[in-house]
């Protein structure tokens, strides 16, 4: 992949991730949402305004750019979880509005006050929270470990500073291997979803979840509409219940992040998070340039966007 290329599918993973979260979030909980419904919020007019998803994938963006900046790259000094625990904490203090759920709240709360972050998120969640924070802000580590193993790794590690539990985690591997590998695929060439599906699955060592993506490749291999996708993987907060949604919506449409991103939406629940999730995996594979141009353009956070992509490529 020459060095054009590389920075097209940063911009694309960065930006198809804060896409799928601005037209996600007017949608979440809704029922009956039409890809006209959609179509018509990605060419209106106006700033689109994005959520605690993309906020805080900014905020790892940067934690990663800043590490890494004049340095050769090792991977014991991307992350120093200390610091970027305090830093998603400054994050959620200087713009509490941007949708951060409650337990999450209130961990940021304790860091702030000076509470060190392991205890803080056990004092909300004692046996760790299994929900989707993780997942849904890893995407730019895959643009900065060199194989899975160090993908894997750089997940767990930026999960694990507000998610303790297993789930959480392997929902943060499981999102982050997905966009490293998509970042190295041709779009070009035709995907096997199953393929892609076995690769993730093996840097998830969970029963659950090897029977979630038992589902995912089944249903990425027919017709499948998104109210069947979430009747068969959920549509929920937690990892378990959105991330191999947000998974299967790529693989339904892995050159067209915009038909992913509705795919991700008209399955309903959470669907910010979701489609985030599953435009960050497409815009990895089909680069930038296949984004709808006239909604990149009106992302609020376009600048950073650009900014991160180009130095994390």
């Amino acid at each position: 992949m020459d060095h054009t290329s590389r920075i097209d599918k940063a911009r694309g993973l960065l930006f198809g991730l804060a896409l799928g979260d601005c037209l996600g979030a007017p949608f979440e909980g809704k029922e009956g949402v039409t890809d006209s419904d959609i179509v018509a919020a990605q060419n209106g007019t106006g700033a689109l305004r994005h959520t605690d998803d993309t906020a805080l994938a900014l905020v790892l963006a940067r934690h990663l750019a800043h590490r890494l900046g004049g340095r050769p790259r090792k991977v014991d000094g991307c992350i120093d979880a200390d610091v970027l625990a305090r830093e998603f904490a400054e994050a959620w203090q200087a713009e509490p509005w941007r949708g951060y759920g409650g337990g999450v709240t209130k961990s940021f709360g304790l860091i702030v006050a000076g509470t060190h972050w392991r205890n803080a998120i056990r004092a909300v969640f004692p046996d760790g929270s299994f929900g989707n924070g993780g997942a849904m802000r890893v995407a730019p580590v895959a643009l900065v470990g060199a194989g899975v193993r160090e993908v894997t790794e750089l997940a767990r590690r930026s999960a694990e500073v507000t998610h303790a539990h297993d789930d959480a985690l392997h929902g943060a591997v499981c999102q982050a291997v997905a966009a490293h590998l998509a970042i190295q695929l041709d779009p070009a060439q035709p995907l096997s979803a199953g393929a892609f599906v076995e690769t993730v699955r093996d840097a998830v060592p969970s029963t659950l979840w090897a029977k979630k993506f038992d589902i995912v490749a089944e249903l990425a291999e027919r017709d499948t509409d998104p109210a069947e996708a979430s009747a068969a993987l959920g549509n929920d907060v937690s990892a378990p219940g959105s991330v191999p949604l947000a998974l299967l919506s790529f693989l339904r449409h892995p050159r067209r992040p915009d038909a992913a991103i509705r795919f991700a939406i008209r399955a309903g629940g959470d669907t910010d998070t979701v489609a985030a999730m599953a435009g960050a995996l497409a815009g990895a594979h089909s680069g930038y340039a296949a984004l709808p141009t006239p909604a990149v353009s009106r992302l609020e956070a376009a600048k950073q966007l650009h900014l991160y992509a180009e130095h994390l490529a």
